[in-house]
């Protein structure tokens, strides 16, 4: 028994310094550059869907394209960004609460100060030597959405039309973004797949596949902002809109209503148990419990920014998923701020926030450092689950 351990123990060695050593395929740029997919893949499609944007509208352009940097080692973060969501006439078409298409352009990356993991210059980045891949966002679904799905004009507001048909192709452009990297990198040693807000959910659903692409490296992933506290029609008919997409190997029954984002990554946690899993959240994250507000009053948008009434439910949801979450998956941590603000992974705040007790950015730095430190005991480090306790309310609840 003590043979086959070391014989385990040296296999991991031995296949982590392979790993270590090959390169990367090439033609990775080593400053920011933009790709577009209809130049690089002109034929691809996932469900009979080409990749793009929302076709919103008033929208004035379709054009899904991502950014990607190299690094000087053999390891790649996968970022997907964030910008709401829509789901209905009401917030697809009248009242968009979602980014309807690509506005950030290369010039955004010219200087970098302040972005969080993006600041390469930073010492106390963890990932200031590792390639980058941006993924943009502009569907409206997450990156969960392989779907064009028509809305009924029913307050007739789009002058000789009866619908309009959204583009919900989160996930196809995703899928493209997947070929691309596993065109230009052979084994990554380490991959760090993150998200913020809407992002955060594209890269808990993004991971499996990427993992699967790349069984012998280390694959971590974290959810930035993205808590998933919902409401019963949004859960049981908008989402619907989307024809979401889930990796079968894990959800072989696809979505159903009754699933929560604990359930998502206590299952993906317990289908990839030598990976990490995370999440990071303020206590009182205003954007989250703005989106809430809106599934609870979809049909009335003058009360969607009137957030006071349902901020304890949020906070009161998320606390809960969020410990369920970490009481059944072992190799899952979350970090809990105080405040109000939303998202971390491209502010200051990610070298800043230490209201749970420990630096956000020392805690990142655990997670892919250690990669025993998951199970407890004297492994588990500085990596652990964290909780302000001070958490600056800003409303009383009972």
């Amino acid at each position: 028994m003590k043979r086959l351990k070391c014989f385990e123990i040296g296999f991991f060695m031995l296949v982590s310094l392979v790993i270590a050593s090959i390169s990367f395929a090439g033609g990775v740029p080593q400053v920011w550059t933009e790709i577009d997919p209809a130049g690089v893949y002109p034929g691809f499609s996932y469900n009979g869907l080409t990749p793009a944007c929302s076709a919103c509208p008033t929208c004035t352009s379709d054009k899904f394209t991502f950014f990607v940097k190299g690094g000087t080692c053999n390891k790649l973060v996968v970022y997907f960004q964030g910008g709401g969501a829509c789901w209905d006439s009401m917030n697809c078409l009248y009242y968009p609460t979602y980014n309807q298409q690509e506005f950030e352009t290369i010039d955004m990356f010219a200087n970098t100060e302040g972005m969080g993991i993006f600041d390469t210059d930073n010492p106390d980045n963890p990932f200031k030597d590792w390639n980058f891949v941006y993924i943009p966002y502009c569907t409206g679904d997450l990156f969960w959405g392989a779907d064009d799905h028509s809305y009924p004009d029913y307050l007739g507001k789009i002058p000789g039309l009866d619908s309009w048909t959204i583009q919900h192709r989160g996930f196809v452009n995703f899928q493209v973004v997947l070929k691309w990297i596993t065109d230009h990198y052979r084994w990554p040693r380490k991959i760090f797949v993150t998200g913020s807000s809407a992002g955060g959910y594209g890269a808990i659903i993004g991971f499996p596949y990427i993992k699967q692409a790349y069984p012998l490296s280390r694959v971590y992933v974290l959810g930035d902002a993205a808590n998933g506290v919902t409401e019963e029609y949004f859960e049981t008919v908008g989402i619907n809109n989307w024809n979401v997409q889930l990796p079968t190997w894990i959800f072989p029954d696809g979505y159903s209503p009754d699933m929560t984002m604990a359930d998502v990554y206590e299952d993906i946690a317990a289908h990839y148990p030598l990976s990490k899993l995370a999440q990071f959240t303020t206590a009182w994250d205003n954007n989250q419990t703005f989106f809430y507000n809106v599934m609870v009053h979809l049909w009335d948008p003058t009360q969607w920014n009137n957030i006071v009434p349902v901020w304890c439910d949020w906070h009161n949801q998320m606390l809960n998923l969020t410990h369920v979450t970490a009481a059944e998956a072992r190799n899952y941590r979350y970090y809990i701020a105080a405040g109000q603000y939303h998202t971390i992974m491209m502010k200051p705040e990610f070298y800043t926030e230490d209201s749970a007790g420990t630096p956000f950015v020392d805690w990142v730095r655990a997670m892919v450092r250690n990669p025993f430190g998951m199970w407890g005991g004297p492994l588990q480090g500085k990596w652990k689950n964290l909780e302000c306790e001070d958490c600056q309310d800003p409303v009383p609840c009972e």
